[in-house]
């Protein structure tokens, strides 16, 4: 770089004993991105599911904390859940709207937690939010708005 000393890059590790909350298991079927960035866990079922997401080194941006587009896409996740365990049919559904505020940063070792909420499943359009929490703080609150789609 000119004009500029070149510094090496930061290394994050993890705490050596971080590891998933006991009650959590994988979430099945996450697909080929959830399971490139993930894996997602969950405990509890229905409307009482609970998301958690480890994050590592390689979710971190630059500053060292983990990336907003990370974090958008595990609360489009928990989301997309907590409608889908709401909604009376198997229809599926897609995002036609995500509002993210990212309220506080996480680090890599952070167990994070996704809380989903319904407002409505309509026959076209659900309503929903959602909370990201790190040991009991929010980090993030999203709404998204899903449609059915096909």
């Amino acid at each position: 770089m000119r004009g500029a000393a070149a510094t090496a890059p930061r290394i994050y590790r993890l705490p050596a004993l971080m590891s998933v909350p006991d009650g959590f298991s994988p979430w099945q079927n996450q697909g080929p991105f959830l399971e490139h960035i993930g894996p997602i866990h969950v405990r509890g079922s229905g409307g009482d599911m609970v998301f958690g997401l480890l994050t590592e080194d390689r979710h971190a941006n630059h500053r060292g904390t983990i990336q907003g587009g990370l974090l958008s896409t595990f609360a489009d996740f928990v989301l997309g859940r907590a409608i889908d365990a709401d909604a009376e049919d198997d229809k599926p559904r897609a995002t036609v709207s995500l509002t993210v505020d990212f309220l506080k940063p996480a680090k890599p070792g952070d167990w994070i937690e996704g809380h989903g909420r319904v407002d409505r499943v309509g026959s076209t359009l659900s309503f929903a939010d959602c909370s990201l929490t790190v040991e009991g703080k929010e980090i993030v609150r999203a709404r998204a708005v899903w449609v059915v789609a096909g």
